[in-house]
């Protein structure tokens, strides 16, 4: 009887999770990398402590391009049934060196449209620089807070797009956004730089598996962003080279506040090289910037 009740029990329970999903609904943020998935869910708007990060199987992904779809689906897949994440819906960042972003100029009170390839159709394709074909691009546009004028243009190839789908597709995830990464990280970054000087270059560098990255925003907007695969001096030289060029070309530039998403062995190194004070990011629930970002509802981004 007491083996009866207990199928009972468990067949109930199967029943009641579609509705109790729904009721419910968890997110799963996930951001990607070359060589590495993290993950981290989301209830109630506000991020838990069920999370995952691991690396990818070696040689499965190259430049934001997963080439071996099954291992990697196999990979996320197992990760969310381990945390029984299989019925939450799942909001994905793409890897970073899959998109390409640029800063445009928007039309006054013009509203961005549904369709981002419609709205670009007065830009000249050359302009955007893209180092892919246009015409084969999926384009995300927001605006820039409190820069009327400016929207960010992240852009990334159809097929890199197609190839995740089909990698969650295969991991049996509720897919329910793709998104590029730089324009999560820079909105989860935006809420920080209240009352940063809009002389102020402000340095971010974010620790990910492949290497660290560096994005630099002035006056809220970003002006650039590269990896660099380097640790040591070498990761200090680097980023002195790339701050001395900025400053080169964009001389109204006053001080510099460098921040890090994370400790870095080279905190010190890198003050006394720029000749400021690292500063860290404050405790977040949020495991990135990247994840915060993503985790803003996309009405309100």
């Amino acid at each position: 009887m007491a083996l009866e009740i207990a199928g009972l029990l468990e067949d109930l329970q199967e029943r009641l999770r579609p509705l109790r999903s729904r009721l419910f609904p968890r997110q799963l943020l996930i951001e990607l990398w070359d060589d590495g998935v993290r993950g981290q869910m989301l209830a109630d708007g506000r991020p838990r402590a069920v999370r995952f990060d691991a690396p990818l199987p070696p040689l499965t992904c190259r430049n934001g391009m997963p080439l071996e779809r099954e291992p990697i689906g196999d990979l996320i897949g197992d990760l969310m049934v381990r945390d029984n994440l299989m019925e939450a819906f799942v909001m994905a960042a793409l890897p970073p060196s899959s998109v390409a972003w640029r800063v445009v100029e928007w039309p006054p009170g013009e509203p961005v449209p549904e369709d981002p390839l419609e709205g670009l159709r007065d830009f000249d394709p050359d302009s955007l620089r893209l180092p892919f074909s246009f015409s084969d691009a999926v384009i995300d546009i927001r605006r820039l807070p409190g820069t009327e004028p400016l929207a960010i243009v992240a852009a990334s190839p159809r097929a890199v797009v197609e190839a995740w789908i089909q990698v969650f597709n295969h991991a049996g995830a509720r897919l329910e956004r793709l998104a590029p990464a730089q324009s999560c990280e820079f909105l989860g970054l935006s809420a920080r730089l209240a009352g940063v000087s809009s002389r102020d270059l402000v340095v971010l560098l974010s620790q990910a598996p492949a290497g660290t990255r560096l994005l630099m925003v002035r006056n809220g907007i970003p002006r650039f962003d590269r990896p660099i695969d380097a640790e040591g001096l070498q990761l200090v030289e680097e980023v002195a080279r790339s701050v001395a060029f900025y400053r080169h070309v964009d001389p109204d530039v006053r001080g510099v506040r460098m921040i890090l998403s994370s400790p870095l062995p080279e905190s010190e190194e890198l003050g006394a090289r720029l000749g400021v004070k690292p500063e860290i990011l404050g405790p977040s629930p949020f495991d990135s910037l990247v994840m915060e970002g993503l985790a803003v509802p996309e009405a309100e981004a």
